[in-house]
């Protein structure tokens, strides 16, 4: 018998997977909450992230940790791509908390592991420290490259294709919208444009525009 266990985060967990206390209360079954986490803006995504990526997911490999039995999912990916960060390898492994193992499933509510094949652009908080997903953000550090007709395009997590990325640094902060508690798995960072509908991919913007862009938002 498959059994599925769902994991609702209250905001301070979502940042952290350090203390013992901290898995003890993940696994607590009687916690109903959605995962929400603090909206950001895409210049801190750029600017916070350890390690910036072009890759492509090429295997899954779940665990049971014995001394919290909690399930990982570790995600191998072929790196194609350095945009920011020090990485002078080709293979790159992150962590994320749930996954399937020997019919059990654990599932953390607003957490979406990159599938096996996918290809993206990916924005790592650290590379050190234990956390439950290592995307800075969650899924506004999280971008699925698409082709259509030839082109590689951007998309988000959940499948909105990208138009343009603009700096907030320039907003007044009298004018900018407040931070906000947002759902882990498809808000998008502010300062990231994006159509509505999957359907309009070809306004999406291409792989290296999209780079080109990050590059520039470095620093600022």
């Amino acid at each position: 018998m498959t059994t599925i266990r769902s994991i609702p985060l209250s905001l301070p967990a979502v940042h952290r997977l350090a203390r013992c206390t901290a898995l003890c209360w993940l696994l607590n079954p009687i916690h109903t909450l959605a995962t929400t986490i603090l909206s950001m803006e895409i210049d801190a995504i750029v600017n916070e992230a350890e390690l910036i990526f072009e890759g492509k997911v090429i295997s899954h490999q779940t665990q049971l940790e014995s001394g919290t039995g909690i399930i990982n999912t570790y995600v191998t990916f072929s790196v194609v791509d350095v945009i920011q960060g020090d990485f002078d390898t080709d293979i790159l492994e992150l962590k994320f908390t749930g996954g399937e193992h020997e019919g059990q499933i654990v599932k953390v509510s607003g957490l979406r592991i990159p599938s096996i094949d996918e290809e993206g652009i990916y924005f790592v908080e650290s590379l050190s420290r234990d956390l439950i997903n290592p995307l800075l953000g969650w899924s506004q550090g999280h971008f699925v490259i698409s082709e259509e007709a030839g082109e590689r395009r951007v998309n988000t997590a959940d499948e909105k294709p990208v138009t343009d990325i603009q700096a907030m640094s320039s907003v007044p902060e009298a004018i900018k919208k407040p931070r906000e508690l947002i759902e882990g798995n498809s808000e998008t960072a502010a300062g990231v444009v994006t159509e509505f509908s999957a359907l309009t991919i070809e306004r999406a913007m291409t792989v290296e525009q999209f780079k080109s862009r990050i590059v520039e938002l470095l620093g600022n």
